[in-house]
């Protein structure tokens, strides 16, 4: 089983979009396999029954929970002027999951279909879309399309007739279209990083450079911060938003940067001083778009940390320490 936990890791964040319970679902999905290790009659099916179990552990958990969602899909943008709205205990927050993930599965063989590749299927566009459809449409696509399940094996594992399954992941195609568009608008593959650019970025930040902020976000750029609901939408709306709620901070240095990699884009783990020390306290998953930064999700969500705090990601560095 263990040469199949980093698949099967990737697979439960996908189903739940929380890289912080994805773990446990791997280890509860180990559990269930132990005890039913005489219902698998060959081991060279092994990869496919083990999705199946754990698919079944997920769709366990989900029966318990509220979807998890991103900002923007909670209602409409909120007024720049007002401060950001206290943490929402209403709806449970898509969370980031670090892009090692992807090279920890690949490097045990793992593979999706051609249907989309290893870092589309993480994509945080993608995984924030897959929680808007149904449990079971988000099943039998993540099994046929991410997975490769065949058809037969996808209907085995959710123990349903196989005109249902197909029935099923049509309409999960299509919603999913419909949620996320073309591809080419989200795909991490449509084009490389503009690393420069969103190094410029957190750059800006630390050299307390605001207009230089600005200047590098899109039009239609977004803000989401959870767990506050509150997102704005568009450059003069944020612009306006950061001159009201961190203009002090910025010209006084008081925050520092470190890149990471998340869910197959550049991150920036945010760190504010306080008492000396620069602690974290926010993850900025950022998108870029015509050359400007289109998405900012600002994840202050502190299980959302914790994978990346796991992966070596510092949770404190001194005013002295190199950068």
């Amino acid at each position: 089983m263990e040469p199949h936990r980093a698949m099967l890791r990737l697979h439960c964040y996908r189903m739940l979009g929380s890289s912080h319970d994805s773990d446990d679902m791997v280890q509860e999905t180990f559990v269930r396999a132990f005890r039913a290790q005489e219902t698998l009659d060959d081991p060279a099916r092994a990869r496919a029954w083990l999705h199946r179990i754990a698919t079944n552990v997920c769709l366990d958990e989900l029966a318990k929970r509220p979807r998890r969602a991103r900002g923007p899909e909670l209602g409409p943008p909120h007024d720049p002027s007002a401060p950001p709205a206290p943490p929402t205990h209403e709806a449970e927050w898509l969370e980031p999951a670090p892009t090692v993930w992807l090279e920890e599965a690949s490097s045990h063989g793992g593979c999706p279909s051609a249907q989309y590749t290893m870092k589309e299927s993480v994509a945080l566009a993608f995984v924030a879309a897959l929680q808007i459809l149904t449990p079971a449409q988000r099943a039998v696509l993540l099994l046929r399309d991410v997975v490769g399940l065949s058809a037969a094996e996808t209907a085995e594992a959710l123990s349903c007739s196989l005109a249902s399954a197909n029935s099923t992941l049509h309409r999960a195609r299509v919603a999913l279209e419909e949620r996320v568009g073309p591809r080419a608008d989200w795909s991490p593959e449509a084009g490389p990083v503009d690393r420069e650019l969103l190094e410029r970025y957190v750059r800006a930040w630390e050299k307390g450079d605001l207009d230089a902020i600005i200047a590098l976000l899109h039009d239609d750029v977004t803000l989401s911060m959870p767990p506050s609901p509150t997102w704005i939408a568009g450059r003069d709306a944020v612009a306006h938003f950061y001159a009201l709620r961190v203009t002090d901070a910025v010209r006084h240095h008081r925050f520092r940067s470190v890149l990471v990699e998340a869910n197959g884009q550049v991150a920036s783990g945010f760190y504010h001083l306080r008492d000396g020390a620069f602690v974290f306290f926010a993850l900025q998953v950022l998108e870029a778009k015509d050359g400007r930064i289109r998405f900012i999700d600002h994840f202050m969500t502190p299980n959302s940390h914790a994978p990346f705090f796991a992966r070596g990601l510092p949770r404190t560095f001194a005013t002295t320490t190199p950068r």
